[in-house]
């Protein structure tokens, strides 16, 4: 069970922060689809496995249009030409692959997935074989990415999804307004990081830190050692916002400017900020919360190890099914990784519960939450 003041009930006192912004659907795609997105610059830093040009059916009138794929570990990434800022992603784990062309007329395949099925064309029949047998042979490394994605992890890279918004939203690259009535554009599920399309390839890698490197020259050192600070995000704060210091109104929906903490969620203008305290307090989740500072040191394999400072009373851990739930635990995932340190939080169809358990092997005491079906609590 939950202590008082742990992440759970936050979550339910809290107001979901992802309340202002909902999923880009596709024309026809069922609603619990949530569009991912990655920039061409995240897809270049890692090994692809197969690309070229396919036609991809459409939902309007079956229509076909032609993409480049880019076939990377278990997600299939497309867009229209290679040279593309933003490619769309397709998370293959639970995918399979089939055959639909008719007497071999136009070499077609199909590849469905739990959220979404796609309907892809090759210039010929050799071609189509090369690709359904990539993208088979996907499923059969069981292990294929778990060093990838312990580096991944805590990369500081955003992790993007298409969304629309319910009031007006600024981009934190160029601070002009976001497209459209609603607001269209990129947000990092992790931060709220927000960005036009054309802009995401020149957002830093600055999304909510993980470990002491990636605090970098901002971390406090004094007389009772080393301290984080508050780690700032400018704009786009909730109607309600008020300042920590004055107790105004702050936030605008006319301009991107005051700013929001993400571990301690204290929000303060621009004009106030000097006057808070510089360190942070990590907000009513500390007591489960590991902070950066805690992850400092790699074993000589490579994995991250932690170490459970005074403030981290109950330090939790979290793994998630987000196959569970028809797909919603993409949504758990989202809000625990805003809640906590996102290096606590764990996809267990993404590497299992192997690198958590890892990462908190030198802790005496912590807890653990699994947040998926029967199935995924028994094992």
């Amino acid at each position: 069970m939950a202590e008082a003041g742990g992440p759970e009930s936050a979550a339910a006192r809290c107001p979901d922060e992802s309340s202002d912004s909902e999923p880009e659907q596709e024309p026809g795609t069922p609603q619990k689809l949530i569009r991912k997105v990655s920039t061409s610059g995240q897809i270049r830093s890692k090994t692809v496995l197969k690309e070229g040009n396919l036609m991809k059916q459409t939902n309007s009138f079956q229509r076909w249009k032609r993409r480049y794929f880019k076939l990377r570990g278990r997600t299939l990434y497309y867009a229209q030409t290679a040279k593309s800022i933003i490619f769309d992603e397709v998370d293959l784990t639970d995918a399979s692959v089939a055959e639909s062309s008719t007497k071999n007329f136009n070499n077609s395949f199909t590849v469905i997935t739990p959220c979404r099925r796609l309907i892809l064309c090759a210039d010929n029949r050799k071609e189509m074989e090369e690709w359904m047998a990539a993208l088979r042979s996907v499923q059969n490394r069981q292990n294929y990415e778990s060093t990838q994605y312990s580096m991944d992890h805590f990369s500081g890279m955003h992790n993007w999804y298409a969304c629309s918004h319910a009031r007006p939203t600024y981009c934190n690259v160029c601070r002009e307004a976001l497209s459209g009535v609603t607001s269209h554009g990129l947000s990092c599920e992790v931060c709220k990081f927000k960005a036009h399309k054309r802009c995401a390839v020149r957002a830093t890698n600055n999304c909510k830190w993980t470990t002491l490197a990636s605090i970098g020259k901002d971390i406090i050192e004094d007389e009772d050692g080393v301290s984080m600070p508050h780690q700032w995000l400018e704009g786009n704060l909730p109607v309600s916002a008020k300042c920590n210091v004055c107790d105004k109104t702050c936030g605008s929906v006319l301009r991107l400017q005051d700013w929001r903490c993400l571990w301690c969620k204290a929000m303060v203008h621009s004009g106030c900020k000097e006057q808070l305290s510089s360190k942070c307090p990590l907000g009513q989740c500390k007591v489960s919360v590991i902070p950066p500072t805690a992850l400092n040191s790699i074993d000589s394999d490579g994995f991250w190890k932690a170490s459970c400072p005074p403030s981290c009373t109950s330090p939790l851990l979290v793994f998630v099914n987000s196959k569970s739930g028809d797909n919603q635990g993409v949504k758990f995932l989202r809000r625990f990784k805003q809640l906590l340190n996102p290096a606590q939080v764990f996809d267990l169809m993404n590497g299992g519960p192997h690198l958590g358990l890892r990462l908190f092997q030198k802790f005496d005491t912590f807890r653990i939450l699994v947040c998926g079906g029967d199935g995924s609590v028994g094992w």
